[in-house]
């Protein structure tokens, strides 16, 4: 595919924190991609020929994944961070499941070019390691999360997630995919998502989702979505 001419620099928020000096480096290398909606970027064991930075509108969730295949989801990323940052940062291969949810384009860049300009740019390092930071504290309290609280507010939790990342007003989304998120049966998540629509926080029709009342929605959800989202709001200040 085509290097994409258009400017990158203000479709993701890593980019856009980089100073000209880096993005005139970067930009020749960046290739636009179209990311669909259940598209594995990457599955357990996989190398990683490829980091992706998604635009707005994009999310790819990252999957724990059993032996046995069962999985949930630990994080999620979007147009704020990247993807397949484990290449450079010494894991040669990939240990989780990467996963569209919302299909949308993103800029692509070879593995090894990413690594090359990280080890010789300071404020590429600083912007990657940030965004690394917010991420694993992502992870631990994903994971804090899954084993505390109720489905109702994970499902809250992640809706809100997918409204700060997309562009469009539905989610397309079924109930056996949100019970592979939320690792949960698929019954469970249609009961959750029907105490939400009955709350008026939430619509839901032949797979998909739209937000209704985001005040009520962030009520119902647990307090870890604001925990998460306060550090990445903060992340390239």
């Amino acid at each position: 595919m085509a290097t994409d001419t258009r400017s990158p620099d203000h479709e993701n928020q890593l980019l856009a924190s980089l100073p000209d000096e880096t993005m005139r480096r970067l930009k020749g290398h960046l290739q636009h991609v179209d990311l669909e909606h259940g598209k594995v970027l990457y599955s357990v064991d996989d190398a990683i020929p490829f980091a992706f930075l998604p635009k707005r509108g994009c999310m790819v969730s990252q999957l724990a994944v059993t032996e046995d295949g069962d999985t949930a989801e630990v994080g999620v990323t979007g147009y704020e961070g990247v993807i397949g940052i484990q290449a450079i940062l010494g894991g040669q291969e990939n240990t989780f499941e990467f996963l569209v949810q919302l299909a949308w384009p993103a800029w692509k860049i070879k593995s090894e070019v990413l690594l090359q300009e990280f080890r010789k740019d300071s404020k590429l390092q600083d912007a990657i390691l940030r965004y690394m930071n917010a991420s694993v504290a992502q992870i631990a309290q994903t994971a804090l999360c899954n084993r505390l609280h109720s489905v109702e507010e994970r499902l809250a939790r992640w809706l809100l997630l997918c409204e700060d990342r997309m562009d469009g007003q539905f989610i397309t989304l079924t109930h056996e995919m949100l019970g592979k998120m939320l690792g949960t049966r698929r019954s469970t998540v249609s009961l959750a998502a029907a105490t939400l629509q009955n709350a008026g926080v939430v619509s839901y029709n032949r797979g998909r989702i739209a937000i209704k009342d985001r005040k009520g929605l962030e009520k119902v959800s647990c307090t870890c979505y604001q925990m998460v989202q306060r550090r990445f709001e903060k992340l390239y200040q």
